[in-house]
């Protein structure tokens, strides 16, 4: 009830209905993701993967968010991620599986449906993405303008994430080596550092707290980085496709060629499944596996024994 002074005196009351935010109904699709994103599941996610998984989540909400949770079927997810495929290719229609199966795995362990609508929910082909070669590697760091190339280099001899790159601190870096938490997986790595890249940042400047700087000498924000490097990498004739992430795979493939193991590889990139770092180095697994078995062939023929 409000009351109101009239202009001769009066008082006059208005009744107005109470407020009430409007509650969905327990078992929609809304109701769902709602739950999962106040769960101690959720909250133990890394910051960077809940950005990840919200952003395909709403997706989701947009697409069925007012259906019956244990309405939501396989065919359903199919087609979210066929469509999610068509406007932003194969890879972004990938994470979001990710997503929706995590969503949706939660539900099962809490009870709110019997079965996941994921189950052989497939991930699209071509949706990794490309690693670099060495070759590419090389023009890269003789052509760039030299903060690109710096973050190039970073890379290079790091193996780490775009994101990690950006917001490494030189407080990280004593010399002999560089001690930083992942931001994905919330990891402390150590990793000794490559005398030449020892070498290269001995003489960059410190014109921020964090060690690659754009040409400004700020720090670079990520998706600026990814824009430019992008830019001038098609200026020097290189495919699209490639990106700071593929080196983060050649670094993989480099140390799987040169016999390193899975175990030594997820140490330096800080994988918490070999499952991925597996994938990184098939190529390079392959290649060298390969040249072992053909060198146990004997000679065929008449003068073979």
């Amino acid at each position: 009830m409000v009351r109101k002074k009239l202009a001769d005196g009066t008082v006059k009351e208005y009744r107005y209905d109470t407020y009430k935010k409007r509650e969905l109904p327990k078992d929609t699709v809304s109701a769902l993701i709602s739950a999962y994103q106040t769960s101690p599941k959720w909250r133990g996610l890394a910051a960077k993967t809940r950005a990840e998984y919200g952003r395909y989540l709403r997706e989701l909400e947009a697409s069925a968010g007012s259906m019956c949770a244990t309405d939501f079927r396989r065919r359903d997810a199919i087609g979210l991620r066929d469509w999610i495929s068509e406007r932003s290719g194969n890879g972004a229609a990938n994470v979001a599986v990710t997503a929706f199966g995590a969503l949706f795995s939660w539900a099962v362990d809490s009870e709110w449906i019997e079965h996941s609508p994921m189950a052989r929910v497939g991930k699209l082909p071509g949706g990794h993405i490309r690693a670099w070669s060495a070759e590419q590697a090389s023009v890269a760091l003789s052509k760039l303008p030299e903060h690109l190339r710096r973050a190039v280099t970073f890379a290079l001899y790091t193996g780490q994430r775009r994101g990690d790159l950006c917001a490494m601190l030189w407080s990280a870096y004593s010399s002999s080596e560089l001690r930083f938490r992942q931001q994905k997986t919330g990891e402390e790595l150590v990793l000794p550092v490559h005398p030449e890249l020892k070498r290269e940042m001995d003489t960059w400047e410190r014109t921020a707290v964090t060690i690659l700087t754009n040409p400004q000498g700020r720090p670079w924000l990520e998706n600026t980085l990814s824009k430019m490097l992008k830019r001038e990498m098609g200026r020097i004739g290189f495919p699209p496709g490639l990106s700071l992430h593929g080196l983060r795979k050649l670094f993989a493939a480099t140390i799987a060629d040169g016999g390193g193991t899975t175990h030594q590889i997820a140490a330096g990139t800080g994988h918490r499944t070999l499952g991925m770092v597996a994938l990184y180095t098939r190529s390079a697994d392959q290649r060298r596996l390969g040249a072992e078995a053909v060198r146990l062939l004997p000679k065929f023929g008449k003068d073979g024994k």
